[in-house]
């Protein structure tokens, strides 16, 4: 049996390359975060400054910080499954068997909140292929909650390779476990 502390080292063939693969684009996800991230901060700063000074609010301003907020939101659940910084409780101590099983229920939970974030928004972005964001050259909405089906799927990966031991982690020390 696998100890819970020391996560399995990724394997020298098979699921190597799909976990290189997966953390390629979880780090373009990231990076991507960021920049959404600066831009969110330089919109809201520019609509509060031309607000105040010319008494003006531009129409689009509120519709491109909303649609990259839901990204962003989006990809940050996902990104916080990765990195094991879920909820937890850490006061109670269990026995490294414990522990172990503990880990192997969290990650099927994690799989089925996955599921139902891939399915129900697959559902709701198909749902709102009809509406379009005018301000935004009439984006279809599907593209915003396109966010939820996509971070379905990076935390099913991430559910799968932590049920089996892999440790997908690029940030460590924070939080967790």
């Amino acid at each position: 049996m696998a100890d819970s502390k020391e996560p399995t080292q990724i394997p020298k063939n098979g699921v190597k390359w799909i976990s290189s693969l997966l953390l390629s684009i979880d780090k373009a996800f990231e990076e991507l975060s960021k920049i959404m991230l600066l831009i969110m901060i330089v919109i809201v700063c520019f609509q509060v400054f031309v607000r105040k000074l010319f008494s003006y609010t531009p129409t689009w301003s509120l519709d491109i910080t909303i649609f990259l907020l839901i990204w962003f939101s989006f990809l940050g659940i996902a990104m916080g499954f990765r990195e094991r910084i879920h909820l937890a409780f850490t006061s109670i101590q269990f026995s490294e068997k414990s522990n172990f099983y503990i880990e192997k229920l969290i990650s099927i939970f994690e799989i089925v909140f996955s599921l139902i974030l891939i399915v129900y928004g697959t559902k709701l972005m198909i749902n709102d292929f009809g509406q379009t964001i005018p301000t935004m050259g009439n984006l279809p909405i599907a593209y915003r909650t396109l966010a939820i089906p996509v971070s379905g799927v990076l935390i099913l990966f991430y559910g799968i390779f932590q049920f089996f031991g892999v440790d997908l982690k690029r940030h460590k020390g924070l939080g967790g476990h």
